[in-house]
C-alpha cells in the first residue's frame, strides 16, 4: 500500500471520552509513534463542541511522526447526537452518548415502538441513551436546531469522517446505537424512522467499516500537515474496534475490557439475530455476525475507589495484591459502586464488603475488589454461555500482575493478552485498515497471561456461590437515600 504521499503507514484517530488518541503504525501492525491530546475544554453538562474533536487531532498529527503516513483510520465513541448543517459545519454542541435527556420520550413512545417490534428490528431493547431520543428531545427543545440539520451523525469519528473526505456517513456499529438501524439488514429503518419523525435523507450513509470512506481533501491535508488524496477509512465505533483489536474475530471468541469502566464481549454468529437476548448487540465490523456486550459499570473506577480510601497507589495497590494473593481470605466485595446494567439493570444498587474479620488487613480488601469485578466479569459470561474459544483481556486493566490471575481462576479459562493491551482499541481500527487497503491481516499475536490454578478451584467456586447469593441480598435492600 502506498498512498498519494508515497508513504505506507496508517495513522489512528481515536476520538474517546476525554481525550483524542493518534498512533502510527507500520504495514504489520508494530506502532511507530503515539499520543494522546486532551480537549482544550471538557465536556459540559454530557456536551461537547465537535470542533474540540478536530482540533486535538490538528495538535496530534503535529506532534507525532507522520513522515510515512500513506492512509487515516477512525474509531471513536458512539451513541452521540452531532447536528450537522448543509454546509458541514456542526450546528453547535454535540449531545454526548452520555446524555440522560432522552429518557422522558422513551416512555412517551414506549407504546409505538412496541406496536412496531422496535426490539427485534434494532436487535435491542430501546433504552434511553439511543441518538433517537436525543432526536426526540432535540425535535421538542431546540427545534431551530433540529430544522436547520441537513444530517445527524451518531459517532465521534463520523465528525472527523467529514472533516477529512466531505463525505456524511456512519458504519453499522456507530449506527445500531441510534435505535434507528435494522440489525439485520444494516440498513435504517423505515417504520422506526417514522415514529422518531426523521427523514432518511437526513441520516448519514451506512458503509461498512473496512470501506474507504474517501480521499483526505487538501483544506484537511493543510491543517493536519499529510498529503491530500490518502485515504480515509470509514473505521467503525469504539466497541467494536476494542472487539477487533483484542482478536476477537470468530463466533464464541471473548474480548474483556478492563479501563476505568469494563465490559465483556463475545461474538455470536448471524443465527443469533432472530433470538431475543439481554445483552447489548452491536455488528461485528469485520464480519456478519454480532458482538453481543455485558457493560461493567464499575471495573477500573472500583479499584481507583480503593486506592483512593486505602491512599495507596498503582504500584502499591499491585504489591498489596500481590500479597494477598498468596493466602487470599474470603472477604467479598460487591462492585456496584454505580448500580449495575448486565446481566440485570438495577442503577440504584450500591457496592458492600461482606465477611469481614478483625484479621483482614488492607490487601485483603484491595484484593477483595479485585476480585468482586472478576466476579461481576464471570456473571455476565456465564449468562452468554460461558468463555467459548479464547478470551482476550485488554485496557489498562491487563497491565496488572494479579488482576489476569484472578480473573482466569474465576472464570476458570485461559487469558490471552495482545503486547499493548492499552491500545488495542486503536489496533482494531488498524486491523479495519489491513482489509480496506488489501494488506495482509496482522492478529496481533495474542500471548498467555494467565490460567486457571487448579488449588484455587474450590475457593473459586465458593466465591462465586457467595456473590451472587449477595448480589441477590443486596438488590433487596431499599435504595439508601441520597447525601445532600
Amino acid at each position: 500500500m502506498s498512498g498519494a504521499g508515497g508513504g505506507s503507514d496508517v495513522l489512528v484517530f481515536d476520538v474517546g471520552s476525554s481525550g483524542l488518541k493518534a498512533v502510527v503504525y507500520d504495514t504489520a501492525g508494530v506502532i511507530i509513534d503515539r499520543i494522546e491530546t486532551p480537549y482544550a475544554r471538557p465536556p459540559v453538562d454530557h456536551r461537547q463542541s465537535p470542533w474540540d474533536w478536530w482540533s486535538a487531532a490538528v495538535i496530534a498529527s503535529s506532534q507525532i511522526d507522520c513522515r510515512q503516513v500513506g492512509a487515516i483510520a477512525l474509531t471513536g465513541t458512539m451513541e452521540n447526537l452531532i447536528p450537522i448543517s448543509g454546509g458541514g459545519e456542526p450546528l453547535g454542541e454535540a449531545l454526548l452518548y452520555s446524555n440522560p435527556c432522552g429518557a422522558a420520550y422513551l416512555e412517551e413512545m414506549a407504546g409505538a415502538l412496541e406496536a412496531a417490534e422496535a426490539g427485534r428490528i434494532c436487535g435491542n431493547t430501546p433504552e434511553p441513551l439511543m441518538t433517537a431520543f436525543k432526536l426526540a428531545w432535540l425535535a421538542e427543545n431546540e427545534r431551530e436546531r433540529f430544522d436547520r440539520a441537513a444530517c445527524f451523525l451518531p459517532g465521534s469519528k463520523d465528525f472527523l469522517v467529514l472533516q477529512l473526505t466531505g463525505a456524511c456517513m456512519t458504519d453499522p456499529t456507530c449506527a445500531a446505537t441510534t435505535g434507528l438501524m435494522d440489525l439485520a439488514s444494516r440498513d435504517w429503518s423505515t417504520p422506526l424512522r417514522t415514529i422518531f419523525g426523521v427523514e432518511r435523507r437526513r441520516l448519514p450513509h451506512i458503509r461498512p467499516a473496512t470501506d474507504i470512506a474517501g480521499t483526505l481533501i487538501e483544506t484537511a491535508a493543510g491543517e493536519l500537515g499529510l498529503p491530500a488524496g490518502i485515504p480515509v477509512i470509514n473505521g467503525c465505533g469504539d466497541g467494536g474496534a476494542t472487539t477487533v483489536g483484542g482478536g476477537a474475530d470468530a463466533t464464541a471468541d471473548v474480548s474483556l475490557y478492563l479501563g476505568t469502566t469494563g465490559w465483556v464481549a463475545r461474538i455470536a454468529g448471524s443465527a443469533a439475530l432472530g433470538k431475543p437476548s439481554h445483552f447489548y448487540r452491536l455488528p461485528h465490523p469485520a464480519g456478519e455476525g454480532v458482538i453481543e456486550i455485558a457493560p461493567i459499570l464499575s471495573a477500573g473506577s472500583a479499584t481507583q475507589w480503593a486506592r483512593s480510601v486505602l491512599a495507596v497507589d498503582i504500584a502499591r495497590g499491585e504489591a498489596l495484591a500481590a500479597k494477598a494473593d498468596a493466602a487470599p481470605h474470603d472477604v467479598l466485595f460487591l462492585p456496584y459502586l454505580s448500580g449495575e446494567r448486565s446481566p440485570f439493570i438495577d442503577l440504584e444498587l450500591r457496592g458492600a464488603f461482606l465477611g469481614l474479620g478483625p484479621k483482614d488487613a488492607p490487601h485483603d480488601l484491595y484484593y477483595a475488589v479485585l476480585e468482586g469485578v472478576a466476579m461481576a466479569i464471570e456473571s455476565n459470561l456465564a449468562a452468554m454461555g460461558g468463555a467459548g474459544r479464547k478470551v482476550s483481556l485488554v485496557g489498562g486493566g491487563a497491565l496488572s500482575r494479579v488482576w489476569p490471575q484472578i480473573i482466569a481462576d474465576m472464570i476458570e479459562a485461559p487469558i490471552l493478552s495482545p503486547a499493548d493491551p492499552v491500545a488495542a482499541t486503536s489496533f482494531g481500527a488498524f486491523r479495519l485498515a489491513q482489509r480496506a487497503l488489501r494488506l495482509p491481516l496482522s492478529t496481533g499475536t495474542l500471548h498467555p497471561i494467565a490460567a486457571p490454578r487448579p488449588e484455587r478451584a474450590e475457593r473459586a467456586s465458593r466465591q462465586r456461590q457467595r456473590f451472587a447469593q449477595a448480589t441477590a441480598l443486596a438488590r433487596q435492600l431499599e435504595p439508601a437515600s441520597p447525601v445532600a
